[in-house]
Parts: C-alpha cells; structure tokens; sequence
C-alpha cells in the first residue's frame, strides 16, 4: 500500500504537469466492495489513509493542490478523511483533485436524486453544483487499465458529454511521461479527424479500403493465466 500510495500520486502529479487541471480519479469503485479476503474488510481504512493520511496531506500542500472527496459524505469510515481534505488542502486552486467514492453502481444517482429533493434541478450544471460544491468541467479523457470496460464507477454520468477512451495494460501505477505523452499526442492531433464535407472524406478512405475491409475489432483478447490481455493485431496492408 505504500508503494500504491506513492506510486498513484506521482502519477497525479506527471497529469497535472502537463496542463491537466481537474482530475477525476475513482477512489473506492464496487469491484473493490465485492473483493475477498482481508482487502474488502478494511478497505475503507485504507482509503482513509492512501487519499487523506498524513503523507498524503503533506503532498497535497507541497503541490497547492486542492483535494476533495466526492460520494463519501454517506460513508461514516470515510466522513473524517473528508473533513481533512476541506481543512488542509486549498480552497482555491490551479489543480484540483477529486476522489470519487463509489461502492456501488447506482452511488451517484442517489446523490443526485437526493439533490433534486432539496433543490430542483433545471439544467447540468446545476446538478454538478450540488454535488461538488461548484462547476467541475466535464471529463474528456479516460485513462484507465486492463479490459476496456466503461462504467459509472469509474465517471459519474453527468460529468462528461463525449469521451475519448484509452487502457494501458501495463501495472496500473507504472504511468510515465513517455507514456502519458503518447496518449496526449493521439488526444490532442491523431483523433481530431472529424470534417464538415463528409464527401471529400468518404472519397479519401478508398485510398485505404484494404485496412476498413481486414481492420481488427477493437476490444478482442486473450488469457494470460487469470487476466484478460489484448489480442496482438497486425498493421494494415497499406501499412506495411
């Protein structure tokens, strides 16, 4: 847990260096409720101190991060670390932090509708208000590991409108600059191909009509021992 600890938030800080200003990082999800063993049974004590421990809070300040805890505020195990976060990190920042609390898959909803009750609600923004304290920009990256697999216990349903997903598959911590770089590049210039003259468009794809007609279908894989891994896919004809 200590490298876990050291590791996550040294990637939180690659992310924010290269111009990230809010980050969205499921802290508690409802896979980590249904694992065995002793991991389930103190689960939330390890929250408590990975996200708002001494180490962590010292890091925090170093960094003029502000940190909240958003989806805890029902969880008594977890209600003390989020009152740490409030008292000692900024409450104005370049860099915000928000640790998601999700053990089950319907948490946000009911802290939605639990909201609307107080407050009725005429547009998102308003949702998002009520439930961070402010108007958090929706999230237009994911970056996650293993399977690629979507859900809400990984981004809330009202904090984004369009997404451009990736999943590295090496050990979740082991994030770098090389790596984050990579991904920052196919973001920022290799997936902005949409066009308003769909024609001109359509017209050059037949210059690459063998990689749409042998093109491999994303999100295929394989077994290495107890884990999904991605099937290896060839480069294109046109390619090579």
């Amino acid at each position: 847990m200590v490298w876990a600890r050291t590791s996550l938030i040294h990637n939180i800080d690659l992310i924010f260096q290269h111009g990230v200003r809010h980050i969205l990082a499921p802290a508690v999800t409802p896979t980590n409720v249904q694992e065995a063993h002793q991991h389930r049974h103190k689960l939330y004590a390890m929250a408590d101190w990975v996200l708002a421990g001494e180490e962590s809070l010292q890091y925090y300040a170093r960094n003029g991060w502000r940190v909240r805890m958003v989806g805890g505020e029902n969880i008594a195990e977890l209600q003390a670390a989020a009152r740490r976060l409030v008292d000692n990190t900024a409450q104005r920042a370049e860099h915000t932090l928000w640790w998601l609390i999700m053990p089950e898959h319907n948490t946000f909803w009911n802290m939605l509708l639990s909201s609307a009750h107080r407050t009725p609600f005429n547009i998102r923004e308003e949702i998002v208000q009520a439930i961070f304290g402010e108007i958090v920009p929706p999230a237009t990256l994911l970056l996650a590991f293993g399977k690629p697999t979507f859900s809400l216990g990984l981004l809330p349903p009202f904090l984004f409108d369009e997404v451009e997903c990736y999943w590295t598959q090496r050990v979740g911590y082991s994030l770098d600059q090389e790596q984050l770089r990579t991904v920052f590049y196919d973001y920022a210039y290799l997936r902005k191909t949409w066009q308003p003259d769909k024609l001109t468009r359509a017209y050059k794809a037949t210059a690459h009509q063998a990689a749409w007609e042998e093109g491999p279908i994303l999100g295929l894989g394989m077994r290495l021992g107890p884990f999904w891994y991605p099937a290896p896919m060839s480069s294109p004809a046109w390619f090579t």
